[in-house]
């Protein structure tokens, strides 16, 4: 491997390390909904493939009528193909002094992004990295930026682990109406108990704009109680998106 390829996919790693922060101790969202699926599995609950053609900028607009899961799941797989959008990744806990963590993403095309990561807990951390084409541009804290080339691909469009799965047989409910961000939203929700561990509760949100289909939040919020007197443990994971065109320029 190159320099270049090292430093940009070191760089790219630690970018998206945060979202790790809250689920070091925990099951993968994959596992957890696979099993959640398993045990639901007999549900009367008709599931609705969703094909290439469900995929792209707007899926929309969209019902009350519509069956949640596949409202969520067409969301999920076209935020995963889009590639002009700017997305807030937020990770918090509690746990003992508490921590906290951020990713900017702001992808302006396949090979076109801006990465910004601000870490604050135990250590605090800033990073932000250019994707421009194979021109990778990265710096931690206020030094200068470092200009390197890549043929590696650097992963840019970050999908939440919550969007990763299928959701069927109903696990996702409509739960309202809302508006983010001067958009009108419906309100989907889906509870379990991850890893079957009855003191452990997860749910689930997403906004996804009623007019033209596209994910607007998700949010998943985990608590874990461990004794009656103890404040249960929560873990938190946000992320919030707009649909635009960032401009993205090299930065020396």
């Amino acid at each position: 491997m190159k320099v270049g390829e090292s430093v940009a996919l070191a760089c790219a790693a630690s970018i998206f390390l945060a979202a790790a922060l809250v689920s070091a101790q925990d099951q993968s969202i994959g596992d957890v909904a696979r099993q959640s699926r398993a045990e639901k599995s007999q549900a009367p609950h008709a599931a609705k493939v969703v094909t290439d053609e469900d995929i792209g900028p707007k899926v929309g607009p969209i019902a009350d009528s519509d069956d949640p899961d596949d409202v969520v799941n067409k969301a999920a797989q076209s935020f995963a193909a889009d590639m002009s959008h700017v997305c807030r990744h937020e990770v918090s806990n509690n746990s003992g002094r508490g921590s906290s963590a951020e990713t900017i993403i702001e992808l302006a095309g396949p090979d076109r992004a801006h990465l910004i990561n601000n870490q604050q807990g135990l250590s605090n951390s800033h990073s932000e990295m250019i994707v421009i084409g194979q021109d990778l541009y990265s710096r931690t804290g206020n030094a200068p930026w470092v200009k390197t080339t890549s043929s590696a691909t650097v992963p840019l469009n970050h999908v939440p682990e919550s969007l990763a799965g299928h959701y069927s047989g109903g696990e996702v409910k409509l739960v309202g109406r809302n508006t983010l961000g001067g958009s009108v939203v419906f309100v989907y929700e889906t509870k379990y108990h991850p890893g079957g561990v009855s003191n452990r509760d997860r749910t689930i949100s997403f906004w996804v704009g009623i007019k033209d289909g596209l994910l607007r939040r998700v949010e998943m919020v985990t608590s874990e109680t461990t004794a009656s007197f103890i404040a249960p443990t929560i873990d938190r994971d946000v992320t919030t998106c707009t649909y635009s065109v960032p401009e993205i320029k090299p930065p020396m």
